[in-house]
């Protein structure tokens, strides 16, 4: 197939485009005018573009087959995120829908379920949030985001598959929320045997791959996480050892650190009322949102795309810190 890949230039967006490659497809890479492209092969067209003024995107499509869409923004202020994630998705959907291509793969992401109502194992049948705005810019952008391309697959009959990844690491991306908070040395970890869902940069690459090839995987979500055997503990030792950054690991309860933050919101909104701002560690919900002790499944991934990791876990940390 001939595929369009946003974000192109991006940590999951390289290794996307390099799994497409190695299976055989021809690639044009979106990336932003300002981005230093990846080392690729002289094979892959790169098309740059800033989705959220250039006025000439249908001609990004032009010839393709299908399109992966990961452009997304990771930090900044809220309108930064919602401008570069929600605005740029709408201009990139617009110009889709003046092309000939009817293939979508949405790479979306796990903050978008409501943690609070997750039970005991979180699949793609757990409520997704309704109040968003007590979460993050970035919860809150990918959220409209997966709305809007929705909505733009409703209404122009699109073979859409939604990718959800848990945390996605890798090379100098190792760090990942969901292992605590260090503060120099010291390593806070909440809920030390909580499970993660990882997604190593590799296996989601490969995952990707696997949906916009598979027929199966039309109007389906999918989780993508590599699987939940690994534990806060173990994953935030390793970071540890591995960065050659030592330190000390410090294990806290996952309903201690929870109390704590219920109790600083409670007292922030005696004292502020709604003009009170907390980090995000002390907010409950979001708080939940990165450590709360539930499983994951990737049953639907294995079963559907019959896909499977790529990489183990020891091969990941090799992978990741060589």
């Amino acid at each position: 197939m001939k595929v369009l890949v946003s974000g192109a230039a991006g940590f999951l967006g390289s290794y996307t485009v390099s799994r497409l490659l190695g299976r055989g497809h021809v690639v044009r890479a979106l990336i932003r005018p300002e981005s230093r492209a990846p080392i690729w092969p002289d094979e892959v067209e790169i098309f740059r573009a800033d989705l959220r003024v250039h006025d000439r995107l249908v001609a990004a499509f032009d010839g393709m087959d299908a399109a992966i869409h990961l452009a997304a923004a990771t930090s900044g202020n809220e309108d930064i995120q919602f401008a570069s994630t929600v605005i740029g998705t709408e201009r990139f959907l617009e110009a889709m829908s003046q092309s000939s291509v009817k293939r979508l793969v949405h790479v979306s992401s796990l903050v978008v379920y409501d943690w609070a109502r997750a039970k005991n194992i979180m699949d793609e049948q757990t409520p997704l949030l309704n109040n968003i705005y007590e979460m993050g810019p970035y919860t809150i952008a990918k959220v409209w985001q997966e709305r809007t391309v929705s909505r733009f697959a409703k209404e122009h009959s699109w073979n859409l598959t939604v990718m959800r990844p848990g945390f996605i690491w890798g090379p100098r991306h190792a760090e990942i929320a969901g292992m605590g908070r260090h503060y120099g040395r010291v390593y806070l970890m909440f809920g030390p045997f909580t499970r993660l869902p990882l997604s190593h940069v590799v296996n989601c690459a490969d995952c990707l791959v696997s949906a916009v090839e598979s027929e199966a995987a039309i109007n389906e979500i999918f989780n993508v996480v590599d699987g939940d055997d690994i534990r806060v503990w173990r994953y935030a030792r390793e970071y540890a050892r591995r960065s050659s950054q030592g330190g000390l690991l410090v294990p806290l309860p996952y309903g201690f650190g929870l109390g704590i933050a219920q109790l600083a919101s409670f007292a922030s909104r005696a004292l502020f009322g709604k003009k009170g701002r907390l980090p995000s560690l002390l907010v409950p919900r979001r708080f939940e949102a990165q450590f709360k002790p539930v499983r994951f499944s990737n049953r639907k991934a294995r079963q559907v795309l019959n896909w499977q990791p790529l990489a183990s876990f020891n091969e990941c940390l090799d992978l990741s810190f060589s």
